[in-house]
C-alpha cells in the first residue's frame, strides 16, 4: 500500500476515535438531565451509565476471535460498531425505561470495545515497526471528541438553581429530597441526537471506505493492508477449536515462544489496569474534588473537566511527534517517570488551593495522556500485537475503570476527598515499578526479522524505526 493510502486511512481512524471520544463520553454531562426525565435517582443513572463497562468487555470479545481472520475487510467492524453507536446514541433519551437506557449504554460501550480491538489492529497492520506516532495520534482522537462532547451539549441542558419549591410552575423536588428551581428547560433529546449526528458524519469515510474497496477490488487496483505473516497465517487452521486455541495461546504472538508471550500478556494486564484505572479516576472525581474539598462553584468545576481533557489532547499530541524522533523504549520510560513527577507533586499540591488544582488537572492530563499509546507501541517491539492481544488490552482496560472508579468511590464515602490522590499516586508508583521491572528483564531480548530481500535484521525495543517492509518473526533472548 503507498504511504499516500496509508496516512489516508490514518486520518480516517483519528477522525473514527474523535468519534468515540463524543459518543463514549456523552452519559457523564447529561446525567442531571436524564435522573429529571426518567424521574429516578442519581444511582440509577449511573449504574446505566456503567453498563458501557461491560459493553467494552463485550465488543473486545467478539473483536478479539474475528478480527484476524477478516483480513482486509477490518473496516467493516469498524462500520458495524459506528452504526450501533449512533443507533444507540439517537435513542437513549426516547426510551421508555432505564433498562432500555441500560441496553444503550450497553451497545455503545459494545461498539467502543470493537472499534479499539479492530482500529488499533489495522493501524498496526499498516505501520508495522513505525506504527508509534500514528498510534500516538489515533489515540489523541479520543481526547479530542471527550473535549468536544460537553462543549455541544452544554448548551441543551437544563440550566438550575438549587433552593426551596415555591408556587411556580417551574419548582421540582429531586428523588431524594433536594429541591430546585428550573431557569431553563432541558432539551437533552436534542443533545443526544446532535451527538450522533456528529459521531456519524466523523465517521462517514468509514461507511464509504467499503464500497471504494469492492469498486477497486473489481477493477484489480485494490492491494491488501493487511499482508499475511508467520504467526497470523496459523489463523487458517481448519477446525473452530484448534483455530481458537491457537488464537489464545501466547506463543502464537512470539513466534512459538510461549514464555515470552505468557510474560508480555501478564504485564498488559497489570500494566493497563492501573493505567485506564488511575487516567479514569482522575477524570471522574476531580469535579467532585473540586467541589467538596475547595469549595468550587459548579460552573467553575465544570471548566476543570475541559482543561483536563484539553491537556490530555496536547499530551497525546506531543507524545505523536516525540515518537517520531526518540526510540520507543526510552520514550517509554520518560512516560512513567513524568507521569510519577506529575502525579507526586499533584498529591503535594493540588488539596492546598484552586490555582494549584488548575495547574495540577492539565498537568497530571498531559504526562498520563501518552502512556495508552505508548505501551501498545513498546509492546509492539516485543511481539506481535494481534486482534487477542488487543483484546487484552481493552479488557484490562475496562476492568481498570471499574475497579478504581468503585474502590474510589468506597474510599471517598469513607475517609474524604484526598483519598483521589493517593489512589493517583498509589497507580503512578506502581506503574513505573512494574514497567522498569519488564523493561530491565527484556533489555537483551532481541527480534530476528526476514527484510525483503531476505536478509536477517537483528531488532530490539531499543530502535523501532525500521522500514515498514519488516515481518513480525523471531524473538529470542541473547546473552
Amino acid at each position: 500500500m503507498s504511504d499516500t493510502n496509508r496516512k489516508l486511512i490514518t486520518v480516517m481512524l483519528v477522525l473514527v476515535w474523535i468519534s468515540m471520544g463524543l459518543f463514549f463520553e456523552v452519559g457523564g454531562p447529561t446525567m442531571v438531565d436524564l435522573r429529571m426525565k426518567f424521574n429516578t435517582s442519581s444511582a440509577d443513572i449511573a449504574r446505566s451509565v456503567s453498563a458501557q463497562g461491560f459493553g467494552i468487555f463485550a465488543g473486545a470479545l467478539a473483536g478479539g476471535l474475528v478480527i484476524d481472520a477478516m483480513r482486509t475487510w477490518k473496516f467493516l467492524v469498524v462500520t458495524l460498531a459506528e452504526t450501533i453507536a449512533t443507533v444507540a446514541v439517537i435513542l437513549m433519551p426516547f426510551v421508555a425505561s432505564l433498562t432500555w437506557l441500560w441496553v444503550m449504554f450497553f451497545s455503545v460501550g459494545t461498539a467502543a470495545g470493537l472499534i479499539n480491538v479492530a482500529g488499533q489492529r489495522m493501524l498496526i497492520e499498516l505501520w508495522r515497526d513505525e506504527s508509534a506516532s500514528p498510534m500516538h495520534a489515533m489515540h489523541m482522537g479520543f481526547g479530542i471528541g471527550a473535549l468536544l462532547a460537553p462543549i455541544i451539549i452544554n448548551p441543551f441542558l437544563a440550566v438550575l438553581e438549587y433552593g426551596s419549591v415555591n408556587a411556580s410552575s417551574n419548582d421540582v423536588t429531586l428523588p431524594g429530597g433536594r429541591d430546585f428551581i428550573v431557569i431553563k428547560e432541558s432539551r437533552v433529546n436534542l443533545a443526544f441526537v446532535t451527538i450522533g449526528l456528529c459521531s456519524a458524519t466523523l465517521a462517514l469515510p468509514v461507511f464509504l471506505y467499503p464500497f471504494v474497496k469492492c469498486f477497486r477490488r473489481y477493477k484489480n487496483k485494490y492491494n491488501n493492508m493487511d499482508e499475511p505473516e508467520e504467526s497470523t497465517v496459523a489463523l487458517a487452521q481448519n477446525g473452530i477449536v484448534k483455530r481458537l486455541l491457537v488464537i489464545l495461546n501466547p506463543a502464537t504472538y512470539a513466534n512459538g515462544n510461549f514464555k515470552l508471550g505468557l510474560t508480555v500478556f501478564v504485564f498488559i494486564i497489570v500494566l493497563y489496569i492501573n493505567l485506564v484505572g488511575g487516567e479514569q479516576l482522575f477524570g471522574n472525581f476531580v469535579r467532585t474534588f473540586s467541589v467538596d474539598e475547595l469549595r468550587f462553584a459548579r460552573n467553575e468545576a465544570s471548566y476543570l473537566d475541559t482543561v483536563y481533557w484539553g491537556s490530555f489532547t496536547i499530551g497525546r499530541l506531543t507524545g505523536s511527534v516525540l515518537a517520531h524522533f526518540i526510540s520507543m523504549r526510552k520514550l517509554f520510560l520518560i512516560d512513567l517517570f513524568m507521569n510519577l513527577l506529575a502525579v507526586t507533586f499533584a498529591d503535594i499540591f493540588a488539596a492546598r488551593g484552586k490555582n494549584f488544582l488548575w495547574a495540577f488537572t492539565a498537568i497530571v492530563g498531559f504526562f498520563i495522556a501518552p502512556l495508552f499509546p505508548a505501551g501498545i507501541a513498546y509492546i509492539n517491539t516485543h511481539i506481535e500485537v494481534g486482534g487477542m492481544v488487543l483484546t487484552l488490552v481493552v479488557f484490562a482496560t475496562g476492568f481498570g475503570q471499574l475497579l478504581y472508579v468503585w474502590i474510589e468511590g468506597l474510599l471517598y464515602e469513607a475517609y474524604g476527598p484526598r483519598t483521589i490522590l493517593y489512589a493517583m499516586q498509589f497507580s503512578a508508583i506502581f506503574l513505573c515499578l512494574i514497567s522498569v521491572i519488564f523493561v530491565a528483564i527484556s533489555w537483551t531480548r532481541k527480534r530476528f526479522a526476514i527484510n525483503e530481500d531476505q536478509t536477517p535484521v537483528v531488532t530490539s525495543g531499543e530502535d523501532i524505526r525500521m522500514t515498514s517492509d519488516l515481518r513480525y518473526s523471531d524473538m529470542n533472548t541473547s546473552s
